[in-house]
């Protein structure tokens, strides 16, 4: 079975499970030249504060924040990148080594606009520590694939909220999430805008 074969009738919790929660996808050391954050709505309580811990470890010199889409973050209404860049802040992490990608509105635009960014800011930098949901991690990481060509990416999936490995399927919330994001990754297989891996 591929993933362009995803559909409701075939999803189960198994398939789920195997999909979206692989123990590969949770940080376990390394260094990068960049920790790139992707952009969410909550990204500034779940996403930020994993960088910043990666960071202040060594894992990298750089923090890139992605994200312009204005939303009504927990620190109030502003861009993703804006609200990543407030917690940052908090956190000790300097204002000079964090970059800001704020075009853009969707995870493929992340990597694009962000990869301009990282060619331009960081010409040198051959690897990336990806930090993101931990549901959402294996979709991140097949369209990294296409737009980060030439780097190494470390993934360093983020593990809160509703819809996480072990808490999942305990909530409607969880479950619709979860379900949601597999077929995702059918419907973007299909569409051929990542690679129709087979599952």
């Amino acid at each position: 079975m591929r993933l362009s074969e995803i559909t409701e009738s075939v999803l189960t919790d198994e398939l789920i499970d195997r999909l979206l929660f692989d123990p590969g996808f949770s940080y376990s050391g390394g260094s990068a030249g960049v920790i790139m954050v992707l952009g969410s709505r909550k990204s500034c309580i779940r996403r930020m504060p994993a960088a910043a811990e990666i960071f202040r470890g060594g894992g990298a010199p750089y923090i890139m924040v992605c994200g312009g889409r204005v939303q009504d973050t927990p620190l109030g209404r502003m861009t993703e990148c804006q609200s990543m860049l407030k917690t940052a802040g908090e956190l000790g992490v300097p204002r000079e080594v964090i970059i800001t990608e704020e075009r853009s509105m969707t995870t493929e635009e992340n990597f694009t606009f962000g990869g301009e960014l990282l060619r331009e800011r960081l010409p040198g930098c051959e690897s990336i520590i990806l930090v993101t949901a931990g549901f959402h991690m294996r979709r991140a990481l097949l369209m990294a694939e296409r737009s980060l060509t030439g780097y190494r990416i470390i993934p360093a999936a983020v593990s809160s909220g509703s819809c996480t490995a072990g808490g999942w399927k305990l909530t409607e919330k969880g479950r619709k999430t979860a379900r949601g994001e597999a077929l995702k990754l059918g419907w973007y297989a299909k569409q051929g805008r990542i690679e129709d891996m087979s599952i």
